[in-house]
């Protein structure tokens, strides 16, 4: 993976066995000639916002057809994850991993969709950090109170990397963002204090 903290935050928290789960998924799919992207928490780690997650989450372009060569290979460490057709546990250490459809969108009301993957990779391919923020807002704008951390992940995005107000996210959730950007900034002159500082990681 590319970015310390997060290496290093996974290693704290017990949830190394993530990474080992995401990059035996990511080879599994380039063997098969299958592109994909990470989303989730593990991008929001590797974007700078270096809080827990559970679980992988992973754009593909067909979901039925990924779930069924990833778990096709019986001594392999993949399985249908109960009846979810979406979904695999890795069996060495019980992540899970969900699959998303590239081009469509996480529910109704939404109007982001996940990005199209590029080529296939053996490396784990992140999104952007514009699609990142895009898609997290897009999912909180239609369930708020199911999807508060979505809200908080972008938040914290915007102070860790100190973002721009003019960061190139998406129309639909434009707006969204400014005053999200807005708020936090207003917040800040007005005196709010700030987190206290983090160490260094």
């Amino acid at each position: 993976m590319r970015t310390k903290g997060a290496f290093i935050l996974r290693e704290n928290t017990g949830t190394s066995g993530l990474e080992q789960t995401l990059r035996t998924a990511v080879e599994t799919l380039a063997h098969l000639g299958i592109p994909h992207l990470v989303v989730g928490g593990m991008a929001v780690q590797e974007h700078g916002h270096f809080r827990a997650t559970l679980d992988v989450d992973l754009v593909v372009p067909d979901v039925p057809h990924a779930v069924d060569f990833v778990t096709a290979d019986l001594t392999g460490p993949f399985r249908r994850y109960r009846n979810l057709g979406d979904t695999v546990v890795d069996t060495r250490n019980n992540a899970v991993i969900h699959f998303l459809p590239a081009g469509y969108v996480l529910r109704a009301g939404c109007q982001v969709p996940f990005p199209q993957p590029g080529e296939p990779s053996d490396e784990p391919c992140f999104v952007t950090l514009e699609q990142l923020i895009a898609l997290k807002l897009d999912s909180w704008r239609v369930s708020p109170f199911q999807r508060l951390k979505d809200k908080a992940d972008v938040v914290e995005l915007i102070k860790e990397r100190r973002l721009p107000r003019s960061l190139a996210v998406v129309e639909p959730v434009r707006a969204l963002y400014q005053e999200t950007w807005d708020g936090l900034d207003r917040e800040k002159r007005e005196g709010c204090p700030d987190d206290p500082p983090r160490a260094e990681i």
